[in-house]
């Protein structure tokens, strides 16, 4: 529900308004035996337009600055911004309503000291008025905020099950199980090593599903231990040249890159002809660079992009940076943040 309704404005406008002249007298310690209900009423329906007015400026002037000097992220800025502007409209609507009520209903000229009173009376009202409507601007960014940020958690979810579901899928199991079966017979050592790696794998996979960040150095481990199994399997037709030294307190969502190695893998031809190239390394200060040679299968299902979309909306939880992907002729290069946290 809005505060800042027209309803709303007209109805703390006419309650503030009517108490206004009955307070003059207070103030002024005038006789209230003088009082006369033609003044009384004269004097409640200006100081109702003024209020309106300042409603009005008030609404105009809280969304301009929410463009320029949003609450969410300049706070004292955009204090000092409310509080200034505030001083300088308030004088700029009172002053000519109540001239004009001075030269024309009162039929008095202007007495400059009880103009400064009512501007100085006014300011009060108007910094309330200002409280007021601001307050419906931050409550409708906080809930916002709190949509977005359960949009973002649901997607996160959403990704972390993707992850954690390609990575145990049948297929997955179903190649390293015949690798694995054709390397009993011919080399017994070499079959023995796979199937270790493989559990290392898996046991890294179970040890991280509940993580959302992982250390960039386990997870560089752990693409070294999927790229074994992988090159295994093509016999050796895939390199990866992996560069990421003096970055290891760095964290990636996990499973990062091996979202990223196995499209590399899916959507391209890897054989002797065509070997696959994959380079892994840190780009400046906050960035992790995975870049493939770029030779899509002629029989190749069009691919869906669900990999990078996971990837992508699982940054969005962590920060601002985006993922970035370029893909030429030759090459397919995709940049992702690698974070800096206490976590």
């Amino acid at each position: 529900m809005r505060f800042n309704t027209l309803k709303n404005r007209l109805i703390i406008s006419f309650t503030l308004a009517m108490p206004s002249y009955t307070l003059l007298y207070l103030i002024r310690g005038y006789d209230f035996a003088d009082m006369t209900l033609y003044s009384h009423v004269e004097y409640s329906i200006a100081v109702f337009i003024i209020l309106i007015a300042l409603f009005e400026v008030h609404t105009l002037k809280s969304q301009w600055l929410e463009r320029w000097i949003p609450w969410q992220q300049k706070v004292p800025q955009r204090l000092w911004a409310e509080i200034g502007c505030t001083a300088i409209l308030t004088p700029a609507i009172v002053t000519p309503v109540m001239v004009l009520l001075y030269q024309t209903l009162w039929d008095m000229s202007v007495w400059f000291p009880g103009m400064i009173e009512y501007n100085l009376f006014a300011l009060s009202f108007s910094l309330s008025i200002a409280a007021f409507v601001n307050a419906d601007v931050i409550i409708k960014e906080w809930k916002k905020s709190l949509l977005e940020n359960e949009i973002l958690e649901k997607e996160n979810a959403k990704a972390r099950l993707s992850v954690l579901q390609a990575q145990i899928s049948p297929h997955f199991l179903f190649n390293n199980f015949n690798v694995l079966n054709a390397l009993i017979d011919e080399d017994p050592k070499l079959a023995q090593k796979y199937l270790d790696t493989l559990s290392d794998i898996y046991r890294y996979v179970l040890n991280q599903k509940n993580e959302e960040l992982v250390l960039l150095r386990d997870e560089i481990e752990f693409i070294k231990n999927y790229l074994f199994l992988l090159r295994i399997r093509f016999n050796e037709k895939l390199t990866c040249n992996i560069s990421a030294n003096g970055h290891g307190d760095y964290r990636v969502p996990s499973a990062t890159l091996q979202i990223l190695v196995e499209n590399a893998v899916k959507h391209n031809e890897i054989s002797s002809r065509h070997p696959m190239e994959i380079s892994i390394k840190v780009k400046g200060d906050d960035q992790l660079e995975v870049r493939n040679n770029l030779q899509p299968k002629k029989s190749s299902v069009k691919s869906t992009e669900v990999g990078l979309k996971n990837i992508s909306d699982r940054y969005k939880y962590f920060t601002n940076k985006p993922v970035h992907i370029e893909k030429n002729e030759h090459e397919f290069v995709v940049r992702i943040p690698i974070l800096k946290m206490n976590v």
